[in-house]
């Protein structure tokens, strides 16, 4: 069972007898959104009682579904995990289960970047997700392989595709992993993963 299954087990258990597993999600793409510097891909967003989640992917989902269609779902396709993403960080926006789950302003994006290189000095990087930025900054410190790094950063469809999945699965109990930005935010607060969104609102 991956680390998706493991988050939504939670997130049901949580949500049972409210009734808001029977929830209506709308799920689109707000190109206008501000959002997180690091991974690469469009802004999907979940909306639920008002609130709203954030995962940016190149697997976006347009649709209206249940919070429930994740309960027991194998979640096996990259666009069905991203859709679950953005649910998650909708649903831990209403729940007020996690803090940060929109993305800070640009002004922000400096210290922000400042702040993770200071994390990451030192190190060798995994960078598992697209994250043309952070391959730039840290082109000398990113290794080709997890096996070989001390720290991996995780952002966006890092979290979506098989390689991503069985990377974190191999991995997040055996070497430091953060997970980077709003679209990791629901998911991290579940499963008590290391998250980075220190500008976050």
């Amino acid at each position: 069972m991956s680390f998706w299954q493991d988050a939504v087990e939670r997130l049901e258990k949580i949500l049972a007898g409210s009734g808001c597993e029977d929830g209506i999600v709308t799920l689109g793409v707000n190109y206008d959104a501000d959002h997180c510097q690091y991974p690469k891909g469009v802004c999907m967003e979940a909306q639920f009682g008002g609130r709203s989640g954030q995962f940016v992917t190149n697997e976006p989902t347009r649709a209206k579904t249940r919070i429930s269609f994740m309960f027991g779902a194998p979640l096996t396709a990259p666009q069905q995990r991203a859709a679950a993403g953005a649910i998650i960080n909708a649903v831990s926006a209403f729940l007020c289960l996690t803090r940060r789950l929109q993305p800070c302003t640009k002004e922000c994006h400096g210290p922000c970047l400042e702040a993770l290189s200071h994390e990451a000095a030192g190190k060798r990087v995994y960078l598992l997700g697209p994250m043309p930025l952070l391959a730039r900054l840290l082109a000398e410190q990113v290794v080709d392989s997890p096996e070989e790094a001390d720290l991996i950063l995780v952002a966006g469809d890092g979290l979506t595709t098989d390689a991503g999945v069985a990377c974190i699965d191999t991995y997040r109990d055996r070497k430091r992993m953060i997970f980077l930005g709003p679209s990791a935010a629901g998911i991290s607060g579940l499963l008590n993963l290391e998250h980075w969104c220190p500008y976050g609102r």
